[in-house]
Formats: structure tokens, C-alpha cells, sequence
């Protein structure tokens, strides 16, 4: 077995008469360790033995805060101190608590003007929001000082297990922002200098979630919305949905339709919407497929790839049926 594979000895340690560098000369002149605790001696702090800071038992250590937590402490400490703040630096901050509520307002009003809270449309345009808003916010955090660190850490991280709502991931984006804020203003910088970075970066990330309110407009326009149908429609199918999209607009442009959207109201549509689930993906590919993805992909109607996929799922079922009277009759 390598030395790579075996199994580390955990370091045993002692609550009582810690060991570890910082530990040495307790409680005379050490600083506590904030990671260890003593009731868990030998898995809190991961440096263990090698810990440069105390982990005597007796030491007061301050509450483990999660990211809430800390960025709601950030804003406390703000509000508490903005007497006393450079005025330029407070404008700033205060837009950042500001603005970001007032769009995501018009973002779940223009929300609710649509859909339903709750329903598969609401559920998928609020995902989209969410990830959209994270993006803005990495983006933000990329500007830190100690950016590298913070990519490390995110990397590090597991993917979330829960969707996170709007008004949450807007906290959070808020959150972060101050906090690239507060590592740029104790950069050893001359301050005119660090205003001017802060307040371009800040006014950049700010624009990227206003237009996030144009986006979302566009994504309820109808034109969108029906793009978003056809491309459901496909199901397993996701080769076939751009091809399917470019047939639909071809015939809402030759019949002079205003939008695709009449052309999803035609009987043909329809019939096609209910055989397209039907299509079983590996019906299409293979020496023995009858119609080849590569036929559909290239229908010049909507008329053409219903009959294409009706045969398709008829040949599939009737092979389906074939196989299973087989397997009847060996037994």
C-alpha cells in the first residue's frame, strides 16, 4: 500500500495540557484559537499540533457566525459607526442596501403580474434569477483583495441542496457587496484613490442587477415564452428542439404571422405536442431506426415531421409489442 493510501493516525489531544506552539506559555502573553473547542479537542481545528494559536480549554472564544450571520453583523457595525465614516464611503454603502431591494421589487411585482407563485413557470424564473444574481455577486467578489482565496474557498464548497429564494439571494448579493467594500477600503491605498475603485466597481455591479429587470421582461414577453414551449415540447428529445424552433418561426414568417405563437394554435402543432413524448430517444438512433434524427432534424413542415415521428413511434411500439410476444412464447 502507497504512503499516499494508508491511514493517517489522528493527533490525539490533550484538553487539559495542549501541546501546539501556540499553546506553549498558557495563558501568559497567547491569543486564543477561534477554530478548536474544547469539547471537541481533536477534529475542530484542522492544524491541530501545528496550531500557532491557543487551544487552553479556559479561553472565552467568540460564537461560530454563518454568512448570514456575519453580514448581518457587517451592517450593524456599519450603521453603528457611519458618524464617523469617510461620507463618500457611507453614500456608497447606502446604495448598496438600497438599490438592490428597490429592483428586486419591480423584479417580483413584474413576477407576479405573470405567473402564479409556486407554479413550474414562477419556479423556473425565479431559478434562473437566482443563479443570475449569484453570478453578479461572484463577479463582485473577484474585485477582493484576497480574491484568490475566496475562488479557493468557493471551489471548495458543495453545491446548494435547496433552492434559495429571491429575497434571500438578494440579502446575500447585498452581504457580499459591503463586504468587497470593507476589504477594498483597508487596502493600504491612498483614499481618494480606493473611493474611486470602490465606487466604479460597486456602480457596475449594480448596473449588471438593474438589468436584470430588462431580462426578465424580455423572458415574459410572448415571443419568449412560446420559444420556451416549443423547446419543451421535445421532452427527452433535446436534439430535436432547435430544429424544431427553426421550423416553427419558418412557418410563422411564410404565413406572415406576427408570432409563433399562432402557429403553436394550429391543429398540426397539437398533434405534434402529444406524439413528441411518445418519442422514445434511442427509437431514433441505430442501424434499425426507421427515421433517423438526421430526417427530422431536416422536415421542411410541421406537417412532414408529424408523419416522420408518428412512424417513428409506431415502428418503436410495434417493435416493442414484437419482442414481448417473443419473450411470451420462450417462456
Amino acid at each position: 500500500m502507497s504512503s499516499y493510501a494508508q491511514k493517517k493516525e489522528p493527533f490525539l489531544v490533550n484538553p487539559e495540557d495542549p501541546r501546539n506552539p501556540g499553546s506553549l506559555g498558557h495563558p501568559i502573553g497567547c491569543k486564543p484559537c477561534n477554530k478548536y473547542k474544547p469539547e471537541r479537542p481533536n477534529d475542530s481545528c484542522k492544524h491541530a499540533a501545528t496550531c500557532s494559536f491557543c487551544h487552553g480549554k479556559d479561553h472565552e472564544r467568540p460564537k461560530h457566525r454563518g454568512q448570514r450571520g456575519r453580514h448581518a453583523l457587517q451592517r450593524r457595525q456599519f450603521l453603528e459607526s457611519r458618524d464617523v465614516l469617510n461620507d463618500q464611503l457611507v453614500l456608497i454603502i447606502d446604495r448598496i442596501y438600497k438599490e438592490p431591494h428597490e429592483i428586486m421589487d419591480e423584479i417580483k411585482r413584474r413576477l407576479r403580474d405573470e405567473y402564479t407563485p409556486g407554479t413550474p413557470e414562477w419556479d423556473r424564473e425565479v431559478a434562473y434569477l437566482v443563479g443570475e444574481i449569484a453570478n453578479i455577486g461572484d463577479k463582485a467578489q473577484n474585485q477582493r483583495p484576497d480574491n484568490a482565496r475566496v475562488r479557493k474557498a468557493r471551489a471548495e464548497q458543495p453545491p446548494e441542496s435547496s433552492q434559495v429564494d429571491l429575497e434571500s439571494r438578494c440579502k446575500w448579493y447585498t452581504g457580499t457587496l459591503h463586504l468587497m467594500v470593507r476589504k477594498m477600503w483597508d487596502e493600504h491605498q491612498p483614499e481618494d484613490k480606493k473611493l474611486e475603485d470602490i465606487n466604479k466597481i460597486v456602480t457596475e455591479s449594480l448596473g449588471l442587477f438593474k438589468a436584470l429587470v430588462d431580462t426578465l421582461t424580455k423572458r415574459l414577453e410572448p415571443s419568449f415564452r412560446s420559444e420556451e414551449t416549443v423547446k419543451a415540447a421535445v421532452v427527452e428529445n433535446a436534439w430535436l428542439a432547435e430544429p424544431l424552433l427553426e421550423l416553427v418561426q419558418k412557418e410563422a414568417s411564410a404565413a406572415s404571422l406576427p408570432s409563433i405563437q399562432q402557429v403553436l394554435e394550429n391543429e398540426v402543432w397539437k398533434e405534434l405536442k402529444v406524439c413528441l413524448p411518445r418519442l422514445r430517444p434511442e427509437a431514433t438512433e441505430g442501424e434499425k431506426a426507421t427515421v433517423s434524427r438526421k430526417s427530422m432534424s431536416s422536415a421542411e413542415s410541421l406537417e412532414e415531421l408529424l408523419r416522420l415521428v408518428k412512424d417513428c413511434v409506431d415502428h418503436d411500439a410495434a417493435g416493442i409489442l414484437g419482442q414481448l410476444a417473443l419473450d411470451e412464447e420462450s417462456e
